[in-house]
This record gives structure tokens, C-alpha cells and sequence, in this order.
């Protein structure tokens, strides 16, 4: 037999307990269904620096007020990059960015990769390559650089001694929004257009998970519409095309190149094309220089070119759309 202090204790807590969850349902109703997670931009600075070329002796391989490293600086701090690419940078040089962009209170972690090291103006080491650099850790131990088996035989003669020249594809397994992502850049040749084959295969889904976005930039040698172009545009450049690649590029809905974009541009006038496999130029009156994200992980997509003193290519700064579900 219960005693009646058992019964009164039964009783206060099942009281408290009907208190407890009407006060859970209260929250609930309060708060209302849960909000999906908002799309985030992602924002993409590429640039070819001509860090040691001829053509921009004020580069020479340095790194001070006036060179292409510190234009990068300065317009990091004015566009707040998520991703930086880069090309034609001198090992030294990537060296003094990462400390400058610490120093202006733009820390980034980088990868980088040489594809020759004869250069004179690089300092003790010659190594001249490509680089990438991210607001998020960089996940991986040492470089993913995957060079191309098409060389077009490219050799390159400097200090004494002629070396082929090793370009490849530059990846930064990163994060973004606390998510994996995948940032990559390459400096193709003009006359090994099979290397743009190259790097559609190793960016397609399979050699990359299905779930983790990709954004591609890079000076490519190559304008929107020569074919070797179609292995990373999603879309055909007129009729007959039947493109192979996964990518949207950050000028291809400015309809302001449609009909009057870079040399070798395709031009759209017919119809209401809501893309076009045009843009600014970037060297000159060519469209050599892209930021391209997947279309999968990517919408929307507006990019700008600039000239600078510094550099015989423009600067590309290009935002994306990442969807709430990549």
C-alpha cells in the first residue's frame, strides 16, 4: 500500500512534467519552421601577375610598392576575396604576399606549385608557377599539382640553361561557409589545347565527390571560341556545338559583351541568349584570362576586368552564388 506522501510525490512530478512540455511547445510555436539555409557568395580574385617577365620590369621578381604583388594586396583588401588564383608569380613573391596580405590584416592560407626554375628574376631558386589562396584552411599536406601530359613540347631557355616547362593544374582541397570546397588554378599553352581536356577529366564528378563545389581560374591562352574551350563551358557556342564541360564563367551573362566582347569572342545577337561565350578582354583585345565555377554547387555569376600598370592582364574579381544545399 502506497503511503500518501508516495501519491503527493507522483502527483508534483507529472504536474512538472505537463509544465516542462508545454513550455517546449510554447518555444516551438515560437520560433515558427525552421528557415532552409541561405545561399553565401563566394568571392574570386585571379590574376596573372607577369612577375618576371620582360614585358613588366617593373615585377623583375619583386615584391614592393609599384609590383603586381602589391596591387594584389591593395585590392584584396578593397574586394575582401574568399579564393585568390595566380599566375606567373615567382616563388619569392608568394612568399612576400602571404606575409603582406597578414600584415593588412588579410591572412589567407596558400598552395603553391613551379613550372620551371630557371628564372633569374626568382631569386636563388628560379621557381616560377601558379598559386591559390584561401580565407579557409587549406586541407591537404603539400601541393596538388597535377601536371599535363600535353606538353605541345614547351621548353623555355633562361640563365644558361633551357628546361621544359611543367604546367599542370594547381587544386587547394579548402573550405568554405564550413564546407568542403575545391579552388584550382592552371596557366595553360596556347599550342596544347588538350590540356583544357585535361583538367575537364580531372574536375569532373568522380575524380571530385559529387558534393563538393569547384571553382576553376586561370590564364588559358585559349578565347571563348575556339573548341578546346567547350571541355569547361557548359554551354554550346552556337549551333552544331555540343559542349562537354561543367562550368558557368563569371562575364558570360554581361550582356554588354554579347555582341561586341573580346576578339574572338562569340557574338549573340539572335534570339534573348541569357549566355554568351564572350567578356571583357583581358590581355589586350583578347578574353584569355576566366573564373569559372560548376553549375552544379554555382548560379547567378558577374565578373569584372581591370588593367593595372603592373600587369600585361587584367585582374579578373569575379562573385558566385554557392546554393544552400552544396
Amino acid at each position: 500500500m502506497k503511503s500518501a506522501g508516495t501519491g503527493r510525490a507522483v502527483r508534483a512530478a507529472t504536474v512538472v512534467l505537463v509544465a516542462a512540455a508545454a513550455l517546449v511547445l510554447v518555444t516551438l510555436a515560437r520560433k515558427g519552421p525552421e528557415k532552409p539555409a541561405a545561399p553565401a557568395e563566394v568571392r574570386v580574385l585571379h590574376y596573372n601577375l607577369c612577375g618576371a617577365a620582360a614585358a613588366c620590369p617593373w615585377n623583375s621578381g619583386g615584391s614592393g610598392p609599384g609590383t603586381s604583388v602589391a596591387r594584389v594586396v591593395g585590392e584584396a583588401s578593397a574586394f575582401e576575396p574568399d579564393l585568390i588564383t595566380l599566375n606567373e608569380i615567382c616563388a619569392t613573391q608568394y612568399k612576400a604576399l602571404l606575409e603582406q596580405l597578414e600584415d593588412a590584416g588579410r591572412r589567407m592560407h596558400g598552395t603553391y606549385a613551379s613550372s620551371q626554375d630557371n628564372v633569374p628574376n626568382c631569386g636563388p631558386t628560379g621557381e616560377f608557377g601558379t598559386a591559390v589562396l584561401s580565407r579557409g584552411t587549406i586541407e591537404a599536406e603539400g601541393p596538388d599539382y597535377r601536371r599535363f601530359s600535353s606538353t605541345g613540347g614547351e621548353t623555355y631557355t633562361n640563365g644558361g640553361r633551357t628546361v621544359p616547362v611543367r604546367r599542370g593544374l594547381l587544386c587547394a582541397p579548402t573550405r568554405f561557409a564550413g564546407k568542403p570546397l575545391l579552388a584550382c588554378t592552371a596557366h595553360t599553352n596556347a599550342k596544347a589545347p588538350e590540356q583544357l581536356r585535361e583538367i575537364r577529366d580531372r574536375l569532373a564528378e568522380g575524380p571530385v565527390p559529387r558534393e563538393t563545389p569547384v571553382l576553376l581560374a586561370g590564364d588559358l591562352n585559349l578565347q571563348p571560341n575556339e573548341p578546346a574551350l567547350g571541355f569547361l563551358y557548359a554551354h554550346a557556342s552556337g549551333v552544331g556545338d555540343r559542349p562537354t564541360g561543367r562550368f558557368l564563367e563569371g562575364d558570360e551573362t554581361d550582356r554588354a559583351w554579347f555582341s561586341q566582347g573580346a576578339t574572338g569572342g562569340v557574338v549573340c545577337t539572335g534570339g534573348e541568349p541569357e549566355r554568351c561565350r564572350n567578356g571583357e578582354p583581358t590581355a589586350g583585345e583578347r578574353k584569355i584570362d576566366y573564373v569559372f565555377a560548376d553549375t552544379r554547387h554555382f548560379s547567378g555569376g558577374h565578373s569584372d576586368a581591370r588593367m593595372f600598370d603592373e600587369s600585361d592582364h587584367a585582374m579578373l574579381t569575379a562573385v558566385f552564388t554557392l546554393g544552400p544545399d552544396a
